[in-house]
């Protein structure tokens, strides 16, 4: 059965992170910052408990590659969203991850006292990406880079499980045609494993309901074309995501796609959580 290959260093896994980073992610989200802000925070908080899953004690595995692309900037095009040292890296090693971030920043996190209670630490988190919003929402140029580092990085590694790509958005693309196109040719590449997978988050401010892991069109407004557009590009849950899923407490239905739509933040890091978690689960 396929999506069944754990990560190693033999067999490492790849994820592909995209950002949204059109001019409307400026927008307030959530109760503390912007979408881009939160974006970015999830996004650190990623790359940083992947590194954290593939390090054992000083040890640092380099069983996991990760790009992050980063579409709508200045123009209507797809970069590489990592700068500093990593700038000229479409594709980064856990340890290339571990020597090159950013900074390092000082945040308070709340954990167990161990008496049932809670008390506030500082935590160290590393940062690797910048919130950026400029201009327009060129999916298609992401989607299309996507493949090419996905295509490039499955000829080394065929037994290895699909890479995954998360894409973060607020808005419509540019070119929905377009975007479809070069989706479904990003999804048409795989391993021995399975096919690339491709997850949708799109993010929104305000109360609007949220479609959270939906498995048929029906779940969809009619007259959404935006929503519909993502469901229609969105891969299937393999198990193990499911699993996760289910484990985060999203209650998916078989056949559940990885879309959450007009998503609050928490559903954000979820979505982000199943896909870049379930190879670890063992």
């Amino acid at each position: 059965m396929p999506y069944n290959q754990e990560i190693s260093r033999a067999t490492p896994g790849y994820i592909v992170l995209l950002i949204d980073q059109s001019f409307s992610m400026d927008y307030a989200f959530g109760e503390h910052g912007t979408r881009a802000e939160e974006c970015a925070k999830a996004v650190n908080r990623v790359i940083r408990e992947t590194v954290l899953a593939c390090t054992d004690g000083e040890e640092i595995k380099n069983s996991c590659d990760i790009s992050v692309i980063g579409y709508g900037k200045f123009r209507d095009n797809a970069d590489n969203a990592f700068s500093g040292e990593l700038a000229s890296k479409s594709v980064a090693t856990i340890q290339e991850l571990t020597e090159n971030c950013l900074r390092i920043e000082s945040i308070k996190r709340k954990v167990s006292d161990g008496a049932g209670g809670l008390v506030e630490i500082d935590d160290q988190f590393p940062i690797w990406i910048e919130p950026a919003a400029g201009g327009s929402t060129p999916m298609a140029a992401a989607f299309t880079m996507a493949s090419d580092l996905v295509q490039k990085w499955i000829e080394d590694h065929k037994g290895s499980f699909p890479p995954v790509v998360i894409n973060i958005t607020d808005g419509e693309a540019n070119t929905p045609k377009s975007a479809e196109i070069a989706a479904n040719v990003l999804k048409s590449l795989n391993t021995d494993d399975g096919k690339t997978l491709l997850l949708n988050a799109h993010i929104a401010g305000g109360n609007e309901a949220e479609i959270v892991l939906p498995a048929a069109p029906e779940q969809i407004p009619s007259n959404d074309n935006n929503a519909q557009f993502l469901f229609e590009i969105s891969s299937e849950l393999p198990p193990v995501m499911l699993e996760r899923a289910s484990a985060a407490g999203l209650d998916p239905t078989p056949h559940a796609k990885g879309f959450v739509y007009k998503a609050k933040v928490e559903t954000m890091i979820q979505l982000l959580e199943i896909g870049t978690k379930a190879e670890f689960r063992r």
